[in-house]
């Protein structure tokens, strides 16, 4: 015989399965909505206690519109801050590295005086291509000195004022300059600007019978007034021959970009002479 503990014990479980089933047979008969109805009633106002507990809970953390505002203008004034620092360290490596050059140039080459300049601005809306540099006659400037950055051939002065001079470029259609090939042929001709013709600069007046590759480089021949020998004017990238009028054109690119440079240096002249 089963002690009574286990005997209440399942009567009463029998008598929940009993209780459960038929509930649930009333709610699908929908006979339990007259007691569901108050109990909803009594429900309800917990559950919006609990979801504004909630809802409180989660606020107290969370920041609000004007907060998060506020905090997106800083970090895109300190992402501008950053941004503009690093623009003005990379203009000063810029410009220590052009000074380096200069310094190097002056040390390669003891028998010129020269003087270095900082370039104050170019004209954009000017069809010519010039530099105007912060050094003039009072710094004993004169026209028609020749202006490099750092080995390699700029332009020369054109006008000079006490205190500063204008240089026209290499690439200018109205300068040229004597240019002589830098491999066996040593062949000499003349460099023209072509920037406003669409071109960069072009060599003439050589003999269409001339030895010359691409990537040739081409320099000063010192021919030209005030201009040294040597000085790179720039690369070869295009040949054209033309046997029957016994010419050769060679297209060049200069070695450096004027639009970029920030100091460049004058030769005064030679302390040999």
């Amino acid at each position: 015989m089963l002690p009574l503990t286990v005997r209440r014990t399942a009567a009463l479980v029998a008598a929940f399965v009993i209780l459960s089933l038929g509930l649930i047979t009333l709610d699908h008969q929908q006979k339990l909505d007259l007691v569901k109805q108050p109990l909803n009633g009594l429900t309800q106002p917990v559950v919006r206690l609990f979801s504004l507990a909630e809802h409180k809970i989660v606020s107290i953390g969370a920041p609000s519109d004007s907060e998060v505002a506020s905090q997106l203008a800083s970090l895109t004034a300190e992402r501008d801050r950053l941004l503009a620092e690093n623009a003005r360290l990379k203009q000063v490596e810029q410009e220590v590295t052009q000074l380096r050059q200069q310094l190097g140039f002056k040390t390669a080459h003891p028998d010129l005086k020269t003087v270095p300049a900082t370039v104050l601005g170019r004209d954009p809306e000017s069809m010519q291509r010039f530099l105007i540099i912060d050094r003039g006659s009072n710094d004993g400037v004169q026209r028609g000195m020749a202006v490099v950055s750092p080995d390699f051939f700029v332009g020369q002065v054109t006008d000079v004022e006490p205190d500063r001079a204008r240089v026209v470029l290499s690439i200018d259609v109205s300068y040229q300059v004597g240019g002589i090939l830098q491999n066996d042929s040593h062949a000499e001709g003349v460099v023209y600007g072509r920037w406003q013709d669409g071109g960069r600069m072009q060599m003439r007046h050589l003999d269409s019978g001339v030895q010359v590759a691409d990537g040739d480089m081409v320099v000063t021949s010192g021919r030209t007034a005030l201009v040294p020998e040597g000085l790179v004017i720039g690369k070869v990238y295009h040949i054209e021959r033309n046997v029957q009028a016994d010419a050769l054109t060679l297209d060049l690119v200069p070695m450096i970009d004027p639009t970029r440079l920030q100091s460049v240096t004058v030769i005064l002249g030679d302390t040999a002479k």
